[in-house]
This record gives structure tokens, C-alpha cells and sequence, in this order.
């Protein structure tokens, strides 16, 4: 009992938290021009009920760059959804159709765009293959800047595999994907998720060294029941301030889903929302709830230095 506790507290902290506010699109954010001195990055809280439709996405982008964002963070998984078995048969590569379309939207709003989505992996048998939780960020040409497969994968977390395929879980990315590229924002670099957990630095030491200045995170974290979200634990924001505080250098800001979390073992489970920024001092500079579809926030630029 006290193995199944741990784990399943484990699970839900890589998993998600949620809300049930409707499914229309919320109205055009209300802002005015960034103040000097700092970038606009819209955090997309996308709905667990969203998730592969591009036409939605599409809006959802269309909106934050209207409000003025340079940059544009989508949570983990936004293309099938986490833990869901289907990657095993349906991801495509990177390239692929589903990052051509983030490409479109990349190219089409002039904005940045910062995704998670499930990537094809080496192949199995019979229409299987392995897959990788992995993240792109985009330029405004509609480039492929960073293509990152996720270091911390969770094992034993899929409810169901493909027949034939035994003990399925999203393939581990190399550390070699860890990088920092020059953007508008600085030197940059692009977690997924438990990457970017302090539990195990690995992934954080790596990226560390490289000494980036601002940092994207495409989340996933979650709750089994929507009162714990917000909370320690589960709250994505408080994680991108303790990854803040390790690397020392960097602002992390982060988008998370929001809804039920309908793939997995230990279910019912929700996305929490919660998205935000930190400081490279640790403390949090901004965070939305999970009533909300987007948040807004005005990043100081990092020094040339």
C-alpha cells in the first residue's frame, strides 16, 4: 500500500490538474504594449478537451499574438495528450505534419511558439513504434530553433499498451538535446516538464553549465482532484522557481493544461493550471489560476551580458 502511495504521488506530479470552465474560447486578452525593457511571452492554458485540434490552437495563437506576444508556450503533450497509448501508433516524426502545423501558425502570427507533442520513435512491428515526449520551439519563419526529447521519463505510467508491446513508456531523451540557442529573449534553452524538477538534477546540471538566460517549459502537472492544485506539489509555477534557483541565470517561465487527465493509471487526475514565471533568483514573477485560458506576462530582458 505505502509503494502504491509513493507512486501514485509520484505519477501525479508528472500528470495533471484541471478545470471545467467552458469549452468557448475566451474573449481577446485586454493589454497594451509591453513596457520597455521586457518581452511578451501568452502562456496557453490548453484544455485537456483541446488537445489536437488546430483549428482551436490556431485561434488560441491567433489571440496571443493579437495581445501582442513575442512568445508563446503551449503545455506537454498538446498534440495527443499524456500517458495517451495512441502515441504508440499515431506520433509522427519531428518533422512531421503536426510541427509543420506549429510551423504555419509560428510563420503566419510572427511569433515564437513553444509546443509539447509526442514524436515517433524507432519502430516495432506491425504499425508500433516507441515514442518520445518531446518539445519544439519555433521562430517567426516558422524554424525549428530547439527540438528536445525529454530526459525524465516516468516509468510504468501508461494504463494500456499496443498488443505485443510489453511494459510501454515514452522513450528517454539524450542529454545532447539539452542546448541553448541566441533568441530575442537571451540565451535559450527548452525542458519538458519533469526535465526541469529538482528531484533530479541531471537534466538541470546539464543545462546549467550552458549558464542559459531564459528557459521555456511545456508542463504537464497535476493533481488527482482539483483542491490540491495550486498547492506544493502541484503547482507548475513554484516548480519553475526552484528550477530558477538551481540554475541561478535564468527566468523559467511555463504553460500547463488544465482539465480532466482522461490517459494513465491513477485516475480521476487533473491538470492544475498554474502557469507562470520565475525569476533567476527563485522567486515567482508571475502565475495565472486554472479559470483561465491564458496568461499574459511582461518579462525583463536579459542582460547582454
Amino acid at each position: 500500500m505505502r509503494h502504491t502511495t509513493i507512486l501514485l504521488a509520484i505519477t501525479l506530479i508528472f500528470a495533471g490538474c484541471a478545470t471545467h470552465s467552458p469549452a468557448n474560447i475566451e474573449p481577446e486578452l485586454d493589454a497594451g504594449p509591453a513596457p520597455a525593457g521586457t518581452f511578451r511571452v501568452v502562456t496557453v492554458q490548453l484544455k485537456s478537451s483541446q488537445v489536437g485540434d488546430f483549428t482551436v490552437i490556431n485561434q488560441l495563437i491567433q489571440k496571443a499574438a493579437n495581445a501582442g506576444a513575442q512568445l508563446v508556450v503551449l503545455p506537454e503533450s498538446s498534440v495527443h495528450g499524456w500517458l495517451n497509448p495512441n502515441v504508440f501508433t499515431d506520433a509522427e516524426p519531428i518533422p512531421g505534419t503536426a510541427s509543420t502545423q506549429f510551423s504555419a501558425m509560428a510563420r503566419n502570427n510572427n511569433v515564437w511558439i513553444a509546443a509539447g507533442l509526442a514524436e515517433q520513435g524507432a519502430s516495432i512491428n506491425n504499425g508500433t513504434h516507441y515514442a518520445f515526449d518531446s518539445g519544439i520551439l519555433i521562430d517567426p519563419t516558422g524554424e525549428i530553433i530547439i527540438h528536445h526529447r525529454k530526459y525524465q521519463v516516468l516509468k510504468n505510467a501508461f494504463a494500456s499498451c499496443p498488443q505485443g508491446f510489453d511494459n510501454c513508456q515514452y522513450s528517454q531523451g539524450p542529454l545532447s538535446d539539452i542546448t541553448v540557442v541566441n533568441t530575442p529573449f537571451g540565451r535559450t534553452a527548452l525542458l519538458v516538464c519533469a526535465d526541469a524538477y529538482t528531484w533530479d538534477t541531471t537534466a538541470l546540471a546539464k543545462l546549467k553549465a550552458l549558464k542559459p538566460q531564459t528557459v521555456i517549459v511545456p508542463w504537464g502537472v497535476g493533481a488527482a482532484t482539483q483542491n490540491e492544485c495550486g498547492n506544493d506539489g502541484f503547482n507548475a509555477t513554484t516548480y519553475s522557481a526552484a528550477a530558477a534557483s538551481f540554475l541561478g541565470s535564468a527566468y523559467v517561465v511555463g504553460a500547463n493544461a488544465v482539465g480532466v487527465r482522461p490517459y494513465g493509471r491513477f485516475r480521476p487526475a487533473v491538470y492544475c493550471g498554474n502557469s507562470g514565471y520565475a525569476n533567476p533568483d527563485g522567486t515567482v514573477g508571475g502565475e495565472t489560476d486554472t479559470m483561465q485560458q491564458f496568461g499574459l506576462f511582461d518579462i525583463p530582458l536579459p542582460s547582454a551580458n
